[in-house]
């Protein structure tokens, strides 16, 4: 029972456990016969060295559990579950396919490089039985418990030491092994009046099968399932390449007997191909896209390739860097390179546009390259480097997100600090060698009306040989430079904005869903299944089959595999009234998006199984879950020290819960009780008779269960031997009390031995930090599930619980709430390195404060952006919102930056404001117009892969979009304000240092 399992095996090893150092949460779970302890340790621990300290724990502790137990521990990682698995379906029976899947396509894909682990699962093992006759034993006045001492001493094969013979060393093997059935029969068990006493007298021998601890179906009825995990650091899509082809070659080879398929119904590497591949089309018209804005933006052929190779060569020079430093190529690597498109570009528009501007003042082309780089290499290196601090510390998150995203940051990091390098070497070399002189310059050298002062440019310096196409640019850039005038002299019309745009995004905040990790179609999902506890198996198995009909039913399902009494993945505590079916779907150009799949079988099962209680999740999610230690979107777990009073009060949240907006699939925690069989030995009436209790507490064992006396050795495989009652008596609770016993000169009824009760008790026990837990769960239908826990925190407002008794919120709320706090970490710590450089690169505080000012204005338009497209606020769309910080900082560098050069050189604050943005006008413009078009493809593209950056690039492009706006119209009357209070109380801020101006 699982209280005594408990006590005998689950406390001793939490107490063990609990001691290894950095332990942050040790949860376990009993059951009837098992118990599972899981342990998650607190971020940045080192695992290998925490599993090496768990091991060392538990060999210390063996000796207190029962001698008959057995451990297993295993680190849990992506590697543990399968990405791979086959069904192995035929004419053949159960047990020849059990045999086909362990002794054949087992080795086969063990063998297969890369491949960390191959189960196998279903049929039927071989064993042979030999099944008493409860009369004749007791006639021949034997015991169950004898026959199996004596079984057990006939029927052997061991080492008897060594012999020496002619300088020889012969190894001495002493075999009285019985090979076959009527070996075993023949066997003698007693010596009688007539002689020796074989087995057949008192059992029946036959070959058999171990009792079936769960069962697994496919479509048309029961399989065998064979599941490849891989190891640490092997491709998924090359190790199932590899396992598939291993199959194939022993199809071709006559391995796989006429008649049975060998069958792929999971493949991991097809999700992972499908969203590498979507990955790698939107980097391809990310760029695409990127590249013909500069084309349309510089209205240049040669202008534009000039900015535009800065693309190819960044992402060439960025593989070659993540090889050097171990990133892989996966999807989230890829998945920064997609939205590093758009800014590797920035720095060289920014470089061409300053080339070009001084060629169409008449300078040479070389000339033109080397001063317009020089003018605004500060600016270029500073506006990179606040990209870069603010989203390179994504990469030490801790937890699940660090580890799902920190290859996208650090890889994006690469790109941006790689574009940096190409903008200032590789560019400038290419515009000197490419771009043409105009020829309206002049030919020798700049021709102007007037003598140019310091920060003139052609908007308000007039020059010679005006381009016709650049006559439309210089319009809209005077057209603007006159509007920030006008904006300058009414600074607090700035002002108001700000306060609009964060009441604006206060009520947009409201109206945005929240979330923990990005959805995505994977076109598979595990449906799980539970029946009233204490449900058996084959009930458990006839109720599942009406699932398997829904599932073939269906015609989004391609296949399936359904295991009942056991649970994907590494080996777990499972009762028999539970199991799940892995369902893979046809592809997603043919059938609905999965989430609406999934909604129609919980509809079907809702009407047709209503005993069964179901819950969906994608596979690759339940994964993450699982890792992060909170597997249901919603979880509430009550602590208490009595774990009747937890069952009464989680029923009594289930009822206040239930109906609740937003909640799907609830479940109160509570398994129930059920009556157990308990044989309490009767101590007079067994000692009367010559007996203990430990002798009747054998021989029930023996009868009911069996006991695996000895093996049968053969050249292949081993199989058991093992010694009970028939099912027709075992099973029988009164044919196996009235068994008779050699118990006394006479046999007696089991019953006369024993007293039977039926007292009912739980059929689990959970504990979390050593304290009795019940957890209740649900899904959250819909996105939003930061709603969904307001709505269960609001209504778990009415329970009333005992002293001592309490609750706390978890699953991924709580995930979602933990990633919040770290981002925001993240954010904060950004800001402050943002600012140091601000500080540095225009030397005053007021319009460092000015350019910072940026950035919650520009989250604000995220904020607006993903309420209004319906995107979630998760860890993809707050990473977009850390990298808004930069970029919007960027813009507001490059227009105040020229602005200051203005101001020194003694222009008056309004118009150097307006020079400064008729100047920077163009490429704020472009470097926006080339990153949203990057980030484009990301946005709407429907592969799996973009489905996990989608949120990014959603909030980015929206945050971004408005953010220009800001700094080219708000950002400059802030400036005049600020400007104008520090007038009022001057403060002594020395100048950064005059620069040239681009």
């Amino acid at each position: 029972p699982p209280a005594l399992v408990e006590v005998a095996a689950t406390r001793p090893l939490e107490a063990s456990l609990a001691t290894v150092p950095g332990v942050r949460r040790l949860q376990s779970r009993t059951i009837r016969g098992a118990a599972e302890l899981s342990v998650n340790f607190e971020p940045g621990t080192d695992m290998l060295l925490a599993l090496q300290r768990c091991e060392s724990q538990l060999s210390e502790v063996r000796a207190e559990l029962p001698p008959d137990a057995t451990l297993e521990v295993e680190r849990v990682t992506p590697t543990a579950l399968p990405i791979l698995t086959f069904n192995v379906a035929g004419a053949a029976d159960q047990r020849a396919l059990h045999d086909l899947a362990m002794l054949v396509v087992r080795p086969a894909l063990t063998r297969v490089e890369g491949v960390g682990r191959v189960d196998v699962l279903g049929g039927e093992t071989r064993e042979i039985e030999v099944l008493l006759r409860p009369a004749a034993l007791a006639a021949a006045h034997l015991t169950p418990s004898a026959v199996a001492d004596r079984l057990a001493r006939e029927s052997l094969v061991e080492a008897g030491g060594r012999v020496y013979e002619e300088h020889q060393v012969l190894t001495l093997v002493v075999d009285a092994q019985a090979t076959t059935p009527a070996d075993i029969a023949a066997l003698p068990i007693a010596t009688g009046p007539n002689g020796a006493v074989p087995l057949s007298a008192v059992a029946d021998v036959r070959e058999g099968a171990v009792d079936r601890a769960a069962i697994v179906t496919g479509p048309g009825g029961d399989v065998v399932t064979v599941t490849v995990a891989r190891g640490l650091g092997a491709s998924v899509p090359d190790v199932a390449q590899a396992a598939k082809a291993a199959v194939a070659e022993l199809v071709r080879s006559g391995a796989v007997p006429a008649g049975v398929e060998v069958t792929p119904v999971y493949d991991q590497a097809e999700l992972v191909d499908e969203s590498i591949a979507g990955v790698r089309d939107a980097i391809v018209l990310g760029a695409l896209l990127a590249m013909i804005v500069l084309g349309l933006s510089l209205r240049d052929v040669r202008s534009g390739v000039v900015a535009a190779v800065a693309v190819p060569v960044t992402l060439v020079a960025t593989f070659g860097l993540m090889h050097l430093v171990g990133i892989s190529l996966n999807l989230m690597s890829l998945g920064g390179l997609a939205v590093a498109i758009g800014l590797v570009v920035d720095d060289a528009i920014v470089i061409v546009e300053a080339i070009v501007h001084r060629m169409e003042e008449g300078e040479p082309p070389a000339r033109a390259a080397a001063t317009g780089t020089t003018d605004l290499f500060a600016a270029v290196v500073g506006t990179t480097l606040t990209t870069v601090i603010v989203f390179a510390p994504l990469g030490l998150l801790s937890g699940v997100v660090g580890t799902f995203f920190g290859s996208l940051a650090a890889t994006l990091t690469i790109a941006v600090l790689l574009s940096l390098v190409v903008a200032v070497t590789l560019v400038p070399l290419m515009a000197a060698r490419l771009l043409k002189a105009r020829s309206g310059a002049g030919g020798s050298g700049p021709r102007r009306t007037r003598p140019r002062r310091h920060g003139d440019t052609e908007e308000h310096g007039g020059g010679g040989g005006e381009r016709p196409e650049a006559a439309p640019r210089r319009r809209l850039s005077r057209a603007y430079g006159r509007l920030v005038e006008r904006l300058v002299r009414r600074p607090l019309l700035g002002l108001l904005v700000v306060v609009l745009m964060g009441v604006g995004g206060y009520f947009a905040l409201g109206a945005t869903a929240t979330g923990f990790l990005p959805a995505m179609d994977e076109g598979a999902f595990v449906l799980d299944f539970f029946l009233p506890a204490g449900t058996a198996l084959e009930e458990t198995d006839r109720v599942a089959r009406r699932l398997d009909r829904i599932l073939e039913d269906t015609p989004s399902v391609a296949t399936f595999t359904r295991r009942t009494g056991a649970e994907m993945g590494p080996a777990a505590a499972t009762e028999q009234n539970r199991g799940d079916i892995m369902v893979r779907l046809v592809p997603r150009d043919r059938r609905a998006g999965v989430d609406d799949v999934i909604d129609g079988v919980r509809r079907r099962v809702a009407a047709e199984v209503p005993e069964a209680r179901v819950e969906f999740v994608q596979v690759l999610q339940d994964v993450l879950d699982d890792l992060a230690g909170n597997p249901r979107p919603i979880e509430v777990r009550f602590f208490g020290p009595d774990p009747a009073v937890l069952a009464r009060v989680a029923h009594r949240a289930g009822e206040l819960l239930d109906g609740a907006e937003g909640l799907e699939d609830l479940f109160d925690g509570v398994e129930g009780q059920v009556p157990e069989l308990r044989a309490q030995v009767r101590r007079a009436a067994a000692a009367n008779l010559g007996v203990g209790p430990r002798d009747v507490a054998d021989d029930l064992a023996v009868a009911a269960e069996g006991r695996v006396v000895s093996e049968v050795r053969l050249p292949d495989r081993t199989v058991g031997v093992r010694v009970r009652f028939p099912d027709a008596v075992r099973f029988d609770p009164a044919a196996l009390s009235a068994s008779p016993l050699a118990y006394g000169p006479a046999s007696v009824p089991l019953g006369a031995v024993v007293q039977w009760s039926r007292p009912r008790a739980p059929t689990e026990l959970l504990r979390e930090n050593m304290m009795p837990v019940v957890v209740l769960s649900a899904d959250v239908s819909g996105a939003d599930l930061g709603a969904a826990e307001a709505s269960v925190r609001d209504r778990l407002g009415a329970l009333d619980l005992p002293e001592g008794y309490r609750y706390e919120i978890g699953g991924q709320a709580r995930s979602a709430r933990d990633t919040q706090l770290q981002l925001a970490a993240v954010f904060g710590v950004g800001v402050v390195l943002v600012l140091a450089v601000l500080l540095i690169q225009l030397g005053t505080l007021r319009l460092a404060i000015v350019v910072l000012l940026g950035a919650p204005l520009a989250l604000v338009g995220a904020v607006m952006t993903l309420a209004a497209t319906g995107v979630p606020l998760n860890a993809s769309s707050l990473m977009g919102c850390v990298l808004l910080a930069g970029l919007v900082v960027k813009n507001g560098i490059l227009l105040l930056e020229h602005a200051q050069h203005e101001q020194q050189a003694g222009v008056p604050l309004g118009e150097a404001l307006a020079r400064g943005g008729a100047r920077r006008l163009r490429p704020i413009l472009m470097t926006t117009a080339a990153t949203i078009a990057g980030l484009l493809p990301l946005a709407v593209s429907p592969g799996a892969g973009a489905e996990i950056q989608r949120p990014l690039a959603v909030a980015t492009i929206g945050g971004l979009a408005i953010s220009t706006v800001v700094t080219l119209f708000v950002v400059p009357s802030l400036a005049a304000l600020l400007h104008r209070v520090g007038r009022r109380r001057p403060a002594p801020v020395s100048p950064a240092p005059p620069a040239a101006s681009a």
